[in-house]
């Protein structure tokens, strides 16, 4: 499968999804004009890998802001990722945040509770 690598711009993250480097990153701020749109090709990748996931999955999200359209997004591409779990797979999820962002630190208990999977929150 090929990587999917996206540089952050103004509006959109930064994305890896390369399953031969063992890298799943997203982070920066996600604000795209269409959040549907932008990550679909994101969720199609997703929905290939989890067919044949490696044998550790360790996906890293460490966002600045996100809009709410993008929210929703996130979550389903967490909810794929969270399928590797469900296959009996090592699957952990890290949640970076700024140690002064009490927001960002919320978002991401939000989403471990909306997905029913343990987060590992790391501040930095």
């Amino acid at each position: 499968m090929l990587p999917i690598l996206l540089d952050e711009t103004q509006d959109t993250p930064r994305i890896i999804l390369d399953e031969k480097q063992e890298q799943y990153w997203f982070s920066g701020t996600s604000i795209p004009e269409n959040s549907k749109k932008f990550y679909e090709p994101v969720i199609q990748w997703v929905t290939e890998y989890i067919k044949q996931p490696n044998k550790e999955t360790v996906v890293n999200f460490k966002m600045k802001y996100f809009n709410t359209s993008s929210t929703k997004s996130l979550l389903d591409i967490m909810d794929l990722f969270k399928e590797i779990a469900r296959q009996g797979k090592p699957l952990i999820i890290n949640w970076y945040f700024h140690h002064d962002d009490d927001d960002m630190y919320e978002a991401g208990v939000g989403f471990s509770k909306m997905v029913r999977f343990p987060f590992n929150f790391i501040k930095y």
